[in-house]
């Protein structure tokens, strides 16, 4: 029988917690139709990429991985910054392309496909530089840890939880670092642990580099590098927020049945009555009417998946890059080449809220209008209407990390 915790009563919510002070933010544009070129643009006006990346430094490039076509992240846009990080004087660092995309099997879908995004999935964009003389350049995909016997996605599991870096490769589930939503659900934030099969070293993604259980010192950057999609009528937009989907571990908490009470990361805006749905969903989803209703009814909250992210880069780790390659984005759909459109676009900021939000208001938004697409996607995809999906989960997020949502504070260098 599938766990169903029974801790929450939607009549009984709580006031959410306030909005932090706005801040102000920026965003590196660059658009033209040679991918690397506008990747090297960007991050000239970035300060360079000695700015971003020290020659000692391990570099986690977090990628889009549960994805194909333009559900992926542009690999060309990938293997360019890479370069450009191989290319510092004296580099003795190395880089991993990580992800978990929750996936039963480990290593397949972005990693494997014939769909690329770009010139490579992922597999062949390490072996390329490999093949160059690169071996510092690997890879590693992050897999769900706990127990997950009745999924209602993808299916990940294992038995890797662990406490420290000295315990070996897994996920660490911290109970005294959870996010909880007004109406009382809790997730866990969940970080995983990793060794470089290039350095020996073990790192952590909380806390830093490891050695024997040891910890180094040495450097750690976290790169966000995500796509941007029509993601349905739960997030409306995925870019980089919810790219941090592919960093957490979706078999800690419901619909997994341990940590006892708590809830996943994808679903802490499960109401009682979406788990009891959930629990019949085969058989309601050959019903019309209630297909929509599941679909479509607030009885699942995926705000508040944008608050759990929000306190997760708070609290264990925010990127010190978000980059969106937006050269080719799907305004209706991941892996619909036909609800796709070829923007030519990079963007970066270390404000994800006011990136994701920038991004979509002046380039998703207006790429859907263009494409003639149905008030559907065009209501998804408008990041301005105050009760729509994208708009509300990013202010889940801000309300836990800060950041802006407002033009006016958000400042574009194109």
């Amino acid at each position: 029988m599938m766990y169903l915790p029974q801790i929450i009563n939607c009549a009984s919510s709580r006031e959410p917690k306030p909005f932090p002070q706005e801040t102000d933010a920026t965003i590196f544009r660059a658009t033209g139709p040679d991918t690397g070129q506008i990747t090297r643009k960007m991050v000239e006006n970035l300060g360079g990429i000695e700015s971003l990346i020290d020659k000692e430094d391990i570099v986690i490039l977090k990628v889009n991985s549960q994805w194909w076509n333009q559900g992926m992240t542009n690999t060309d846009v990938i293997a360019e910054f890479t370069r450009m990080i191989l290319d510092i004087p004296g580099f003795a660092g190395e880089v991993i392309l990580a992800d978990n995309n929750q996936s039963e099997t480990p290593g397949e879908r972005g990693w494997t496909t014939e769909k690329r995004n770009g010139r490579f999935n992922y597999n062949e964009l390490v072996e390329y530089f490999n093949s160059a003389g690169h071996h510092n350049v690997t890879k590693y995909h992050w897999h769900p840890a706990g127990p997950n016997p009745t999924p209602l996605q993808f299916g990940g599991a294992g038995d890797n939880v662990i406490t420290h870096p000295s315990e070996g490769d897994g996920y660490v589930w911290p109970t005294e670092l959870y996010y909880e939503c007004p109406y009382g659900n809790r997730s866990i934030l969940a970080y995983p642990v990793f060794t470089s099969v290039y350095s020996g070293v073990t790192i952590d993604l909380k806390n830093g580099a490891f050695r024997n259980g040891q910890y180094t010192g040495q450097p750690v950057k976290f790169i966000n590098f995500a796509a941007m999609n029509h993601h349905g009528p739960y997030a409306g937009v995925t870019a980089s927020v919810k790219n941090y989907m592919g960093v957490v571990d979706m078999s800690c908490g419901y619909p997994a049945p341990t940590p006892e009470g708590t809830f996943n990361t994808h679903h802490i805006g499960a109401s009682a009555t979406f788990r009891w749905m959930a629990h019949h969903r085969k058989t309601l989803r050959k019903i019309p009417f209630m297909r929509e209703f599941y679909e479509r009814h607030p009885v699942f909250r995926f705000r508040y998946t944008g608050g759990v992210l929000g306190k997760y880069m708070k609290e264990i780790r925010r990127a010190d890059l978000n980059i969106i390659t937006a050269v080719r984005i799907g305004w209706g759909s991941r892996l619909d080449m036909d609800k796709a459109w070829q923007s030519d676009t990079v963007l970066a900021s270390t404000d994800p809220v006011a990136l994701d939000y920038w991004a979509t208001a002046n380039i998703m938004y207006p790429v859907t209008v263009e494409a003639g697409a149905p008030d559907y996607y065009q209501k998804m995809n408008n990041p301005d209407i105050e009760d729509g999906p994208l708009h509300t989960f990013l202010q889940e997020c801000r309300r836990e990390l800060g950041g802006t949502m407002n033009p006016a504070r958000i400042k574009v260098i194109s």
